[in-house]
């Protein structure tokens, strides 16, 4: 076996999907240690807006070990979280041949969803969409990442949603023995079988859900300030995180944010769901999931 500490689980997708709330509900179970920070962007592709060139694994495996706590070989489950994985050659390249053969998890949000959470997130959480691009002329962009400060999920939110043709090119490199794919519907709607089944699946006590209370976290928002906005994310970069730190986000967030809005555009919806439905068909179908939940999204 090998001492290098790598992770057992990756999660790689997708964005907007609720992966940070299951990384923290995974991080609470004694079982399981979570990286240092969710998203360790060791495995993105260099010229990503997420490549950091001294923390790479480009630089070698061993650095791995310096993103999880100290004692993180001490026999828990390993996990990180970073949902732009998905999308990313040198992710599934690295884990391929990774020695931990790390299990690969998907949690899938329907696309419709998954796009205008994005919109939302990448326009009001952050500023990587302009404050004044309607959500129309967002989908339909063809910029690319240069348009959008280089993030490549804000240039190309088409092709992120087309999770049929990404989870083909993870199979073909790590083979769906490795993949877990799952819906983040059934997560939303009932945590606790959804938690038991993956804690089933991962070899530890699915008995830990039992009375867990299921915190919501990284939900998209819309804020009242885009001014105040900007501000907000150039201190809060630099602010260490901890009990100060939730404390001034609480505040802020009361003060300068809204809920998410709707889409608005009933016309917009119907285009997007009809530009997927092929997708979603063959998505059924190789992996063997019961879309039921989307069909039902759509119809309310």
């Amino acid at each position: 076996m090998s001492s290098l500490v790598l992770p057992d689980l990756i999660i790689a997708g997708a964005p907007k999907s609720g992966s940070t709330s299951l990384f923290r509900w995974l991080s609470d179970h004694p079982d399981v240690v979570g990286s240092l920070e969710k998203e360790t962007y060791f495995l993105v592709d260099p010229g990503s807006h997420m490549h950091r060139p001294d923390r790479h694994v480009s630089r070698g495996l061993e650095g791995y070990a310096n993103l999880f706590p100290t004692d993180a070989n001490d026999g828990r489950v390993r996990v990180e979280a970073t949902p732009a994985y998905m999308v990313h050659e040198t992710a599934r390249a690295a884990v391929q041949d990774m020695p931990s053969k790390p299990l690969v998890l998907f949690i899938l949000r329907e696309p419709v969803a998954q796009i205008k959470s994005s919109y939302d997130y990448f326009r009001n959480n952050w500023h990587w969409i302009p404050p004044g691009m309607r959500f129309d002329e967002w989908v339909g962009t063809t910029s690319g990442p240069a348009a959008f400060r280089g993030n490549e999920l804000a240039g190309d939110p088409m092709g992120t949603a087309n999770y049929v043709h990404h989870l083909r090119a993870w199979r073909d490199a790590v083979g769906a023995e490795r993949m877990i794919v799952c819906l983040f519907e059934d997560m939303r709607t009932n945590p606790k079988a959804f938690m038991r089944s993956l804690a089933e699946r991962l070899g530890i006590s699915p008995s830990h859900y039992d009375s867990y209370h299921f915190p919501i976290e990284n939900e998209s928002y819309a804020v009242r300030s885009h001014a105040l906005q900007r501000v907000n994310i150039a201190l809060r970069q630099r602010l260490p995180k901890g009990a100060v730190y939730n404390a001034i986000r609480t505040v802020y967030r009361a003060f300068n944010t809204t809920p998410a809005t709707r889409l608005g555009s009933e016309a917009a919806a119907r285009t997007l769901k009809e530009r997927f439905a092929a997708e979603n068909a063959a998505l059924a179908q190789e992996f063997d999931l019961d879309l039921s939940p989307w069909r039902e999204a759509n119809a309310s």
